[in-house]
Formats: structure tokens, C-alpha cells, sequence
């Protein structure tokens, strides 16, 4: 909520010209990203979903699958990220009055390693992040109308954006005040949930209970709390992280809102790492009033804040295109590299020289990341099947396979395929290979098998 206090003198930070700089080439890389790299497999499991819009998902709420369809992943990672950059730097303003610490915040949060992955490949934290941004800053202002559309939209992008209403919640009790137009901003954000809910409904509520049991159940302890705060630190920052701690708790009074912004997603997603597994990109959104706190810091904390990120950013992405060191699993390269030779699959026929075009109808994986990924580059129907995490292709129908056509069965390093699937079929072929490489690395090995007469 906006301060009674006036704005707080802001020290001498960083100049325009470094701003600039950092701006641009945050931008540079995210170009040179977007275009050097393979679909993300996450990525190409939402493009999955904007070829069947809905209301909802199993994973998440529909606003991605949205956006890819009107967007594509390129146009929905590119504009959404840029407009979470200039929301920050709209927040800023109005918070220090000031346009250079509006430009000292866009700036520290082009470099965030968070950001700068959401703003590459389409997830929902791509669209989450500009509209908790836009929620923020109406809800300093006291645009009610414009806060419950902009917390309506952020719900649809993703569950989590209810904890930017906990934030509030706090800050008011903390204050001792609830607007009166702040009951109007709850109602129109309430309102834009129901469809999804509805949709829950319908199905077993698979959505919603997915994400309870993702975050909160398994198997936690301090191992996975200490996995989630190194996460933070490569994540966020490995200054900013800290930063974003003595802000939340030490930050100026009258920035209260924007503390509690980002305290809480850090305080509910380390409890969920103490009690499962978790991921470390739910908390990005805490960085983004971080940023505008520290672009109200002092000089040297905005330059390591800057330089540091950069430096995590910079690190990641010349490794991604000239790897000179060698890890016995190569995480970073083999997700985004030698995804396309899945692009054979769209003419199986040259794989098996018995096989006519037209015979494979569809295509079955072990996992929904797989699927999806052959799915964007084949064209080709796919499913999954065997003992694999539920997932939105078992809210869909399987592909339809006509008495005595055939499928394909693809796996990484993986097992035959499952009974499941070759009980309804006559025979299975010895299976032909595919390998994924980059610059004579092998990525990716996959394993082809042609099941062959679907029974009637």
C-alpha cells in the first residue's frame, strides 16, 4: 500500500549508463538463448496444452497454454519477460520517486538467473512474474480495480500467486488498516479462479491436489531444506539471495508491502522444502521487490547485486554453446541440446525399411517430458504409458489407433515397452537408435521400437 510516509532519499547507486549496459546485454543473451537452444521440455509439455485449449490443467492454471496459442513460445517468453522489466521499473519509480532508482531496479532484475530463465522459456513463472509485478504495483497505489484484474490474471498463470494476497493481508494487519476497496480487489480476483476451479471439479480436483502433494509431500528433511537454499543461491543470486533476506527483515518501514512480498514466497517455499523435494524456480517472484529494494541500497551492494548475477547468467549460457568442461551428466546441455533429431520420428518409414508411410499412426513415451518433446518436433499423436507420473495425457483420451495400425515406442537409456502396451498389439520389431549430439557431445540415445497390428 502506498507509504503515509514520503518516498525515502536514495543513495548513489548505479549510474544510467551501467544500467543500460546490464539491460542490454540481458537482452542480448536472452536472444542469443532463445535462439541457440532447443524447446525446453517443460516448454514443449505447455505448447502440448495450447493445442487443446481449456480451463485448466493437471500441472497448473490455463493462462500458459493461453498465451503459446496466441503467442507462440518465443512471442509469450519475449514479451512477458520484457514487460516484467518495465513493471519493475514503474514499481520502482513510484516507490523512491525517482527514475534512476527505477532504472537501478530494471536493471538488477534483468540479470536475476531466474528472470532471465522465465524470460526465455515459456512456463507459467514467465506470465506469473509480470502479472505478480502488475499486482504489486496497483496494490501500492491503491488501484483497487486494477489490482483484482491483474491478481485474477496472476492466479491463472499459476497457484502460487495467492501468497501476493497473504503479503497484503500481512502488511494491513501490520498497519492496522483494510481499505475499503481492497474487499473489491479480493472479490474480481476470486472471481477469474472459478472457472479453473470448475474445472478441478470436474476432474477429481487432479490439479489442485497435484500441487498440494508436489510441494508438501515426500520425503524432506535438511537435506532437501540445504538443497533448496544453495538452489537460492544460484537461482536468485548469489548476492541477491542474501540481500533479499536482510531487506525482508531489516528493510526501510514505509517499503512494507513490498518486504512482505518477499518474505513470504521465501518463508512457505522453505517450509516445503523441509517437507519435500522442491523446485528452486517457485520463488522467483520474491526477487522482484527484492530488486527495488536494493536499487535503494547502497552502491556497492547494487554492483556486487549486478555483477555477481551477471556473472551466474554469463557463466550458464557461454556453457551452453562452448562447453569446455565435462560433468558425468551434463544437466544444463542435455536440456537444451539434441532434442531435434526427434525430428526423424516424423518419417518413421526411413528408420525401418519394412515400414510403408502411414502405417505408424501414433507415438507412446515413458513420461510426459518425452511425449511432449516429440510431439512438438514429429507432429505426430503421442501418448504415454507404463508406469509413469500422471500427467495431463492421462486427462486426455489416448491417441486413436485403428485395428492393425501401429505405434512407436520411445525411450532415453529406458526399458522395453511396457506390457501395458504391447498386450494390445501382434509383434514388436528390434528397435532402431537415435542420438542426440552438440559439438560431438552425446546428449541424448534414444531407442525406437516399431509395435506393430493394434488387435481389434
Amino acid at each position: 500500500m502506498v507509504s503515509p510516509a514520503p518516498a525515502p532519499p536514495t543513495p548513489v547507486g548505479l549510474g544510467l549508463k551501467t544500467c543500460l549496459t546490464l539491460l542490454g546485454v540481458a537482452l542480448a543473451v536472452r536472444v542469443v538463448l532463445a535462439l541457440g537452444t532447443d524447446v525446453y521440455f517443460d516448454t514443449a509439455y505447455y505448447w502440448q496444452w495450447a493445442q487443446r485449449l481449456d480451463w485448466g490443467y493437471y500441472d497448473h492454471p490455463p493462462l500458459i497454454a493461453w498465451l503459446i496459442a496466441a503467442l507462440g513460445i518465443h512471442g509469450t517468453a519475449f514479451l512477458c519477460g520484457t514487460g516484467t522489466v518495465v513493471a519493475v521499473w514503474g514499481l520502482a519509480r513510484d516507490v523512491y520517486q525517482s527514475r534512476e532508482a527505477a532504472w537501478r531496479a530494471a536493471a538488477l532484475w534483468s540479470v536475476v538467473p531466474g528472470g532471465m530463465v522465465a524470460g526465455v522459456w515459456a512456463t507459467p513463472d514467465t506470465a506469473l512474474l509480470l502479472l505478480w509485478t502488475l499486482a504489486l504495483w496497483a496494490l501500492w497505489r491503491e488501484r483497487w480495480l486494477w489490482a483484482g484484474l491483474a491478481s485474477g490474471l496472476a492466479v491463472l498463470a499459476k497457484f502460487p500467486a495467492v501468497l501476493l494476497g497473504v503479503a497484503f493481508l500481512v502488511t494491513a494487519l501490520k498497519h492496522r488498516r483494510l481499505p475499503r476497496g481492497a474487499w473489491g480487489t479480493g472479490v474480481l480476483a476470486a472471481l477469474f479462479l472459478v472457472p479453473v476451479l470448475l474445472w478441478n471439479a470436474r476432474h477429481d480436483w487432479v490439479g489442485i491436489a497435484f500441487q498440494l502433494r508436489h510441494g508438501l509431500e515426500g520425503q524432506g528433511g535438511w537435506k532437501t531444506l540445504g538443497e533448496f537454499l544453495g538452489g537460492q543461491f544460484a537461482f536468485g543470486g548469489p548476492v541477491i539471495f542474501p540481500l533479499a533476506l536482510v531487506y525482508a527483515l531489516r528493510g526501510p518501514r514505509e517499503q512494507f508491502l513490498l518486504r512482505m512480498a518477499a518474505l513470504v514466497p521465501l518463508l512457505f517455499f522453505g517450509y516445503a522444502a523441509s517437507r519435500a523435494r522442491g523446485e528452486v524456480n517457485w520463488t522467483t517472484m520474491a526477487y522482484l521487490s527484492v530488486c527495488v529494494g536494493v536499487a535503494g541500497m547502497r552502491r556497492p551492494w547494487q554492483l556486487a547485486a549486478a555483477f555477481s548475477g551477471l556473472a551466474v547468467v554469463l557463466a550458464v549460457t557461454l556453457h551452453l554453446f562452448f562447453p569446455m568442461l565435462r560433468f558425468k551428466r551434463d544437466t544444463a546441455l542435455w536440456r537444451t541440446h539434441g532434442w531435434e533429431v526427434l525430428r526423424a520420428l516424423s518419417a518413421p518409414e526411413k528408420l525401418f525399411p519394412e515400414m510403408k508411410p502411414g502405417d505408424v499412426v501414433a507415438v507412446y513415451a515413458g513420461n510426459y517430458q518425452l511425449a511432449s518433446m516429440i510431439a512438438h518436433y514429429s507432429g505426430i499423436p503421442v501418448g504415454t504409458a507404463g508406469l509413469v507420473r500422471f500427467s495431463q495425457y492421462d486427462v486426455w483420451p489416448e491417441p486413436l489407433v485403428p485395428p492393425g495400425k501401429d505405434v512407436l515406442w520411445v525411450e532415453e537409456d529406458g526399458p522395453l515397452p511396457p506390457p501395458a502396451l504391447t498386450s494390445h498389439y501382434e509383434s514388436m520389431e528390434d528397435p532402431a537408435e537415435l542420438v542426440g549430439t552438440f559439438q560431438g557431445r552425446r546428449l541424448h540415445f534414444f531407442r525406437v521400437w516399431w509395435v506393430r497390428g493394434k488387435k481389434p
